[in-house]
């Protein structure tokens, strides 16, 4: 086995010493409590080294404001069981690395314990002039301070009561352009705003069964909300929305399980820029009617007994649709469709009678560049010749 020569190995050990010390310059943080426990420790132990945790992190955060090493980003999941000791350190730490350039700030507490107890803790003040991105998991925010002049991006994640915390948000951050909620809960009326705001994104909210949202936001590009909720309320009791500040909007997803048909039906007639529209149905949304020159693409997911479909699209270029009926398709002027996507429950469908309504239902997309079809049932493979006769019969009419 031939030795390296000494002046070789001289330069592998240098290298070695300069990677020793490549890990206090890292500009992304990532600190999770969750991660650092062993598994094999006792309650007793675990939390001896939960707190060894958090002088680590302590310490490390002290070094690099002593070297004045910047921080681009920093994840922080260690809001656990030691609240008050937690929000006295966190935003010690985070206003050190505020001050050394943080840009991408997450927070976030664990949700699980082995004992299964769960605790409420607060989201600490946010008055940081660099931060622009935002990720707040499991807190409470209510009675937060919020001053973030830069920032672009947040996302909120189960953080409860969000609507006074919103409204200041979008009042307090002129710069904000992307905002996205999950799984959080609103109970009051919303106004979207801010002079800056593109996206806005809510998905799996949990809501009150009738409150407002109205959209003021004259840049929004893309609005998309959907509810927790898998039945429509009556319609008394279903959202409201007004969008009589988004003449920019080209992107709109909706549930009818939180907003009524009629009222999607005034929003889309008001939004003449809107160019891809999606629906997430209802058990009772049984027909869909849809007019508008400039849409280009739609998708309806979801539906459990849609029956028709009605449109008057000539610009549609893509159709998807997801359900267990094969509903009856009317897609008047749509002559520019190319992309069409089906995920049907065709079943196991044997008679005749079937699979002439099949052919029938597909006919309406005989002419399109790209049909894909998606199908349920396994079984249905056994019976491929029989689709491959009802493809070729739906080309053919």
């Amino acid at each position: 086995m031939s030795r390296l020569p000494p002046r070789a190995i001289t330069q592998i050990i240098i290298l070695s010493k300069d990677w020793n010390q490549s890990f206090n310059t890292l500009s992304a943080l990532e600190f999770d409590e969750e991660s650092s426990k062993s598994k094999d420790a006792g309650r007793h132990n675990a939390n001896i080294e939960n707190d060894a945790f958090l002088k680590y992190i302590d310490c490390y955060i002290s070094r690099r404001q002593e070297h004045n090493l910047s921080i681009d980003s920093m994840s922080m999941l260690v809001l656990s069981k030691r609240g008050n000791k937690l929000n006295r350190l966190v935003p010690q730490w985070i206003d050190v690395a505020s001050r050394l350039n943080l840009r991408d700030l997450t927070l976030g507490r664990i949700v699980y314990y082995p004992d299964k107890r769960w605790y409420e803790h607060k989201c600490p003040d946010l008055i940081f002039d660099t931060i622009s991105i935002l990720h707040v998991s499991h807190l409470s925010m209510l009675g937060v301070k919020i001053r973030l002049p830069c920032l672009e991006e947040l996302v909120l994640h189960e953080v409860g009561e969000s609507n006074d915390v919103l409204n200041e948000l979008m009042l307090s951050c002129p710069m904000l352009r992307c905002m996205e909620l999950i799984q959080c809960t609103l109970s009051k009326d919303l106004v979207i705003c801010g002079p800056n705001l593109e996206t806005f994104e809510a998905s799996g909210v949990l809501h009150s069964k009738s409150f407002s949202i109205s959209i003021l936001a004259t840049n929004l590009i893309s609005f998309n909300f959907t509810s927790m909720f898998t039945v429509a309320f009556k319609d008394e009791q279903l959202l409201t929305l007004q969008v009589h500040g988004a003449r920019n909007l080209r992107e709109l997803t909706l549930d009818l399980c939180a907003v009524g048909i009629k009222t999607i039906r005034e929003v889309v007639s008001r939004l003449h820029l809107l160019e891809t529209l999606r629906f997430k149905g209802s058990q009772s949304a049984k027909c869909i009617r849809i007019t508008h020159k400039n849409l280009k693409h739609l998708a309806l997911t979801g539906f459990d007994s849609l029956k028709r479909v009605k449109t008057q699209t000539p610009n549609l270029v893509s159709f998807q649709y997801d359900g267990p009926n094969i509903p009856i398709i009317g897609l008047r002027d749509s002559t520019r469709l190319a992309n069409v996507r089906l995920e049907l429950d065709f079943e196991v469908r044997t008679k005749r009678r079937s699979y002439l309504k099949v052919a029938k239902f597909l006919r309406y997309f005989g002419r399109c560049d790209s049909l894909t079809l998606v199908c349920n049932e396994i079984e249905v493979s056994k019976f491929f010749s029989n689709w491959l006769f009802v493809l070729s019969t739906c080309m053919l009419m």
